[in-house]
């Protein structure tokens, strides 16, 4: 009983600190306070406590060196001219009302290419959003074509971490697996094709700005040089190179272009690198600022304390009561409606995607009528995508904050709505075939258990255990 008392209060701080737009590294404190008070409750001492909050933190101390190196290179692609240039190109390409579709396609496709929503996010979503700011385009319906685009291939591609954090779980094949969520994916992907394209028709904007785009081209050295940071992302990612290899590479090419071609000084690099990349016209300013480790403090901060809940609800088992639950959900639904509820539960509490996933597959492994390879796909078509959606994780505001787009753009992310919600419908018309067949075995059942009862002896042991099965 505690525990869910615990669990709510904790959610209710989200969701207020959300609506009242308290900084989110502030609500998580206060969530840490609650559930190191949890802990103190339940007998663990101080000392206790602190050590496994600093176990949950090492385990994302990748995700902060990620996020370190995603802020430096996004400003070194800036200071180098790579993404005034691509976004100059793409002006001539892409009309102002088909951009909202065409940032959602390139952002899966670089998504499947990367196999991670930051690294999309931190290439393709900032040239996307530079181009949208250039063009008065909508920036909500852009910020929500990103991250859905991002979280496209961050769980259909066979580079993602969380496909191959799903597969290890369930035991698994990745590439099984893969099959599944694509064939599963193609209806909310066509959907929200059609809702982009609308919606971008439909939106209003203003003229797309020429001057905009002389001002780029006036600050900017852009000659091919200025492409091969992104070409290295694109060839790195096609030979399945490591994400932070590949950005580190990136951002090497980067910071030569920088110094070469744009002539950039050296005393110069760290500034960038720390700060972020400050253009001297207030024109270009407005496209092209930001990046910097300085950038990510806000995102650092809400990983290292959300990791830490992770260790506190692993070393005090506050979740441990909650698998019953799980289980009587199950035997009055479906096994897929008791992952998408836990899932979305799990998202809210976490505050980052990994732990979610790790939480759901806690409470739901093992649930009655599940195969591995389904369960396993029910986890894709739930709490992968379903993390991105809560205003208060990481999966959401790191996106978002990288391309400079409000959170409201959450609203607009329609594959991580849609995917979830044409699972529930599939499952919903499978449920009266399984039902039909449960029936059928269960007389079926009946009368072996009938048939062993005239046999005797072992025929009868055998006819009770067939009976209760059934």
């Amino acid at each position: 009983m505690l525990e869910t008392i615990v669990l709510a209060v904790f959610a209710g701080l989200l969701m207020t600190g959300a609506a009242l737009g308290v900084p989110l590294p502030l609500t998580l404190l206060a969530g840490f306070a609650l559930f190191c008070g949890y802990g103190l409750s339940r007998g663990h001492g101080a000392r206790e406590l602190a050590s496994f909050s600093l176990a949950g933190v090492k385990t994302v101390s990748d995700v902060l060196a990620l996020l370190a190196i995603v802020g430096v290179m996004a400003a070194f692609w800036r200071a180098a001219g790579t993404i005034p240039a691509i976004v100059v190109l793409a002006s001539g390409l892409v009309s102002p009302g088909a951009l909202v579709v065409a940032t959602f396609l390139l952002c899966c496709l670089m998504s499947m290419l990367m196999g991670t929503a930051f690294g999309t996010a931190a290439t393709m979503g900032i040239i996307c959003m530079t181009l949208a700011e250039a063009m008065g385009a909508n920036t909500l319906l852009m910020g929500g074509a990103v991250l859905a685009g991002s979280y496209f291939g961050d769980r259909n591609s066979p580079m993602s971490s969380s496909a191959a954090l799903v597969a290890t779980l369930t035991h698994t094949d990745v590439f099984s697996n893969v099959r599944s969520m694509l064939r599963t994916g193609l209806l909310p992907f066509a959907l929200t094709c059609v809702v982009y394209a609308l919606a971008g028709l439909a939106a209003p904007r203003a003229a797309a700005g020429a001057a905009s785009f002389d001002a780029l081209s006036s600050a900017f050295d852009l000659g091919p040089a200025c492409l091969a940071p992104a070409a290295v992302v694109v060839g790195l990612s096609l030979r399945r190179v490591s994400v932070r290899r590949t950005l580190l590479a990136a951002l090497a090419v980067s910071v030569a272009v920088c110094v070469l071609e744009q002539h950039v000084a050296l005393a110069d690099l760290p500034r960038i690198a720390l700060l972020g990349y400050h253009a001297e016209t207030p024109e270009v300013a407005r496209l092209v600022d930001g990046g910097g480790i300085a950038s990510m403090a806000n995102i650092e901060c809400v990983v290292g304390i959300s990791a830490t809940y992770a260790g506190l609800f692993d070393g005090t088992g506050l979740l441990a009561g909650l698998r019953s639950r799980v289980d009587e959900l199950n035997r009055r639904t479906s096994p897929f409606v008791s992952v998408l509820a836990t899932g979305l539960a799990t998202s809210c509490i976490a505050c980052n995607q990994t732990l979610a996933i790790m939480l759901t597959d806690q409470l739901c492994s093992g649930l009655a009528g599940e195969t591995r390879e389904g369960y396993a796909l029910d986890l894709e078509n739930t709490v992968v995508t379903c993390a991105a959606l809560m205003p208060w994780s990481i999966a959401a505001t790191a996106t978002l904050s990288f391309i400079g787009a409000p959170t409201a753009s959450i609203l607009a992310a329609c594959f991580l709505y849609l995917l979830p919600l044409c699972s529930l419908a599939s499952s919903l018309l499978r449920a009266p075939v399984l039902r039909t067949r449960g029936a059928t075995d269960a007389r079926g059942h009946g009368a072996a258990a009938r048939l062993a009862a005239v046999s005797g002896g072992a025929g009868v042991r055998h006819g009770r255990t067939m009976a209760r099965a059934a």
